[in-house]
């Protein structure tokens, strides 16, 4: 396994550092490279005494205790990557309660980061579900859960008390060989405004 630690050239530890854009006060410390895996292990960590936001309030607090979290990230090189980081509690003296701080590059309780999970909603809106968790080299179950957040999410936020009236159709696909494939549309008959298809 290849560390940055005990590697004199720097020049990879950073790369990697201009590359994930961190902001204070999360610096990278050092990087692993593990052959059989092929992935990277990019270990992330704050500094002694450093203040981080209340995450009720916005008040500035000091790290009451830290747990190590996980995230898999944007490949590097065709190479998995996965983020490490030391992620802090704050206990603040103006809510009066010990509260998670969440990672500015993640969604809560999510373990991949933003960007690997905009990726993946770019490859599925290409591609079967299947085929995109084959490309990403994940469980397909892990990509419906991306899906369906971000997907339920654009739904809830989806304003039709406009719509008055709606046309739906269907057209037969029979570029299958011995099938048929059908696919239903739904517009806004007055704007031609197609909210979903299925």
């Amino acid at each position: 396994m290849w560390n940055s630690l005990s590697s004199s050239d720097n020049l990879i530890l950073d790369m990697f550092k201009v590359a994930l854009q961190l902001e204070e006060p999360w610096k990278l410390m050092h990087i692993e490279f593990d052959n059989q895996d092929q992935a990277w292990y990019l270990h992330l960590d704050f500094e002694r005494g450093a203040v981080f936001a209340c995450p009720l309030c916005g008040a500035e607090c000091r790290a009451y205790d830290s747990d190590i979290k996980h995230w898999r990230h944007l490949d590097f090189w065709d190479w998995k990557t996965f983020m490490h980081a030391r992620m802090p509690r704050v206990k603040c003296t103006s809510c009066n309660k010990v509260t998670q701080v969440y990672a500015k590059w993640a969604r809560p309780l999510s373990h991949f980061t933003l960007l690997f999970e905009a990726w993946a909603m770019r490859l599925m809106a290409e591609m079967p579900v299947n085929a995109a968790a084959r490309e990403l080299r994940e469980h397909d179950t892990r990509m419906w859960r991306i899906f369906h957040y971000y997907v339920d999410k654009a739904m809830s936020e989806l304003d039709v008390t406009s719509v008055k009236r709606i046309a739906i159709d269907e057209t037969n696909d029979e570029r299958f060989a011995g099938r048929h494939k059908w696919a239903g549309t739904s517009s806004q008959s007055s704007s031609q405004r197609v909210p979903q298809r299925g």
